[in-house]
């Protein structure tokens, strides 16, 4: 699905994220791969998003894809320079397939997101994406007669900080025009650990649409979500098993074998790539997910995904000896890492 770019930017026509930087120099997420379903298209969208689709008459030809990005030197960007994880969808590739260097164009759109886990809509601002369809405006421009740039600061929405793989749907409706763009985004946080690096590896481009190509990729792909898969099953099993009274090779202290096991999973990551005050590694979001896990049935109320105070409060409640029960220590770090399983 990414065969094909625009000349002026030199980036595949479907959609991207990044952050729009004060337009200084956009920071884009890396595309691993992506997909466009050509048989029966329609049928791959969600109900909530083909019901939305539906109300705009003027559309008659929908492009359907997904789309898998590698967020993290943009997250790593986003910490390191202090500013929140708010990225921004970018459309221009697709909308102006055939932008020469140095031309110039603009586009409004109808934005929207749906079907969202680990990224939120931001609906306190006119520039955030929303449930519903927002208009935004999409234009390229030159700057000093040379760089061709993107903006401006619209279509946002956070990503949470601590999701190894966060989803969500998007559609895309060009004014006056009656094409529309469907696309449903995976995106990978962490790839610094030796075992999401695998993954992000095996999600590169096939290369050649022969038979053999494919399933050379397809090979090593499952191969990297196995070995991912098989690592993860067992840091949850010692663990758990541990905070329910299981002890792992003689190891009868289950706060101890805890951080063991979390530490093991960062063992690979020395080959000083990464900066200072980098996002952090699997092994860090995993624990702050499991505070989180905790924290969440500890407030009442509305509060916000990846929320400090809910990590916070969850944290007090981990290590305190007598802040939780080691069965309810056992079930958070069952259901986090079963759901980056």
């Amino acid at each position: 699905g990414g065969d094909v770019k625009c000349p002026g930017l030199k980036l595949p026509c479907v959609p991207h994220i990044g952050h729009y930087n004060d337009g200084m120099d956009y920071k884009l997420a890396r595309t691993l791969g992506v997909v466009r379903f050509m048989r029966e298209p329609h049928g791959k969208i969600p109900s909530s998003g083909f019901d939305m689709l539906m109300r705009r008459d003027n559309v008659h030809d929908i492009e359907v894809y997904l789309a898998l990005y590698d967020m993290q030197d943009l997250r790593d960007w986003a910490i390191t320079s202090r500013r929140p994880y708010v990225v921004n969808l970018l459309y221009h590739p697709w909308l102006f397939p055939r932008l020469a260097y140095r031309a110039e164009d603009s586009a409004n759109v109808e934005v929207a997101i749906f079907e969202n886990v680990g990224a939120y809509p931001v609906t306190d601002s006119p520039q955030g994406v929303g449930k519903t369809f927002r208009s935004f405006e999409q234009r390229v421009w030159v700057k000093d007669k040379v760089y061709m740039c993107m903006g401006p600061d619209a279509a946002q929405l956070r990503i949470d900080r601590h999701r190894l793989i966060c989803t969500f749907w998007s559609l895309c409706v060009p004014e006056g025009e009656e094409r529309a763009i469907v696309t449903r985004h995976v995106l990978l946080n962490e790839s610094r650990t030796h075992i999401t690096r695998e993954v992000s590896a095996a999600c590169a481009d096939v290369g050649d649409a022969s038979v053999a190509s494919v399933l050379r990729h397809l090979q090593k792909l499952l191969t990297a979500v196995q070995s991912a898969t098989n690592r993860l099953s067992k840091l949850m099993g010692r663990c758990e098993g541990a905070f329910d009274g299981v002890p792992y090779q003689g190891n009868d202290q289950p706060m101890a074998l805890w951080d063991e096991q979390l530490a093991l999973l960062d063992r690979s990551v020395n080959d000083g790539s990464r900066p200072e005050d980098g996002a952090p590694l699997l092994s860090e979001m995993i624990r702050r997910r499991v505070y989180e896990d905790m924290g969440r049935r500890r407030r009442k109320g509305k509060f916000p995904a990846d929320d400090d105070e809910t990590i916070e409060l969850g944290h007090r409640a981990f290590m305190t000896p007598d802040g939780a029960a080691d069965a309810e220590r056992a079930q958070a770090i069952h259901r986090v890492i079963i759901e980056c399983i």
